[in-house]
C-alpha cells in the first residue's frame, strides 16, 4: 500500500514539474529552422479556466505586433551595429581614396556594408513573410488566460505559461494585445475578436498580474 502510495505521489509530482511545450499558436520573433521556439509550462487540470478567446489574425496586426516588439528588443542593438561598421566604412573608404591598390580594403567595405544590410533586411523581410502568411490563412486560434498566466492546450493536456515570469509582459494597443512571453515567442490578440466586457477583464486581468510589465501604447 505504501509503496503504491509513493508511485501516486511521484506520478503528481511529474505533472506538476515543468515542462517544454510548442504552441500551436502565437507569432514567431524570427524566422526559426528546423525547431519551433517552445515555452516552459506546468500540466494543469481542467479545474484551472480562464477567460477563452477566440481570434484569428490579418496581416496589418501581425506587422503591428512585430514591428513593435523589434523596435523594443533589437532596434537599439542594430543602431550600435550600424554606427561601429559605418564607423569601419568610413575609416576603409578614406584609406581606399589614398590608396586605390589597397585590396583588403575594397573587401572589408563591402563586407561592413553587407552586414548592414542584414541586420535590417533580415528583421523586416520575417515581418513581411510573416504579415503575407496571415493575409493568406483562414485559421482561427483559441487562448485561455487565467490571472496565473496563459493556458495552452497540448495534445496530453493543457499547460500553464505562469505570469510570473520575468520575461512576460504585455502591451495593450487600442486595437489589440500583444502579449510576449519569450524572446522567441509573442501572441498578438485582436479586441475586434474579444467582446468589450472580456477586453475590459483581459485589461484588470493583466495590470494585476504583471503590474510594471504591462504598459499601455499611445
Amino acid at each position: 500500500m505504501d509503496e503504491k502510495e509513493n508511485i501516486t505521489e511521484e506520478t503528481q509530482e511529474k505533472k506538476t514539474e515543468e515542462e517544454k511545450i510548442i504552441p500551436g499558436q502565437g507569432l514567431d520573433t524570427e524566422k526559426f529552422e528546423g525547431s519551433e521556439p517552445w515555452l516552459d509550462g506546468k500540466r494543469v487540470d481542467d479545474s484551472v479556466t480562464g477567460l477563452r478567446i477566440d481570434y484569428d489574425l490579418r496581416g496589418d496586426e501581425v506587422r503591428k505586433a512585430l514591428k513593435y516588439f523589434q523596435k523594443a528588443t533589437i532596434y537599439r542593438k542594430n543602431i550600435i551595429f550600424t554606427v561601429i561598421l559605418a564607423v569601419i566604412v568610413v575609416i576603409y573608404a578614406q584609406t581606399i581614396f589614398r590608396n586605390p591598390d589597397y585590396t583588403m580594403g575594397y573587401l572589408m567595405l563591402v563586407l561592413a556594408l553587407a552586414v548592414i544590410w542584414f541586420l535590417w533586411f533580415l528583421p523586416a523581410r520575417h515581418i513581411k513573410s510573416a504579415a503575407e502568411a496571415a493575409d493568406l490563412a483562414d485559421d482561427t486560434y483559441h487562448l485561455e488566460i487565467c490571472p496565473q498566466g496563459l493556458l495552452m492546450p497540448q495534445e496530453d493536456g493543457r499547460y500553464l505559461v505562469g505570469f510570473d515570469r520575468p520575461a512576460i509582459r504585455a502591451v495593450e494597443f487600442s486595437d489589440l494585445y500583444l502579449i510576449i512571453a519569450s524572446k522567441e515567442k509573442v501572441f498578438a490578440l485582436p479586441k475586434r475578436c474579444i467582446p468589450e466586457e472580456d477586453c475590459e477583464k483581459l485589461t484588470g486581468m493583466l495590470k494585476d498580474a504583471l503590474g510594471a510589465r504591462y504598459e499601455k501604447a499611445e
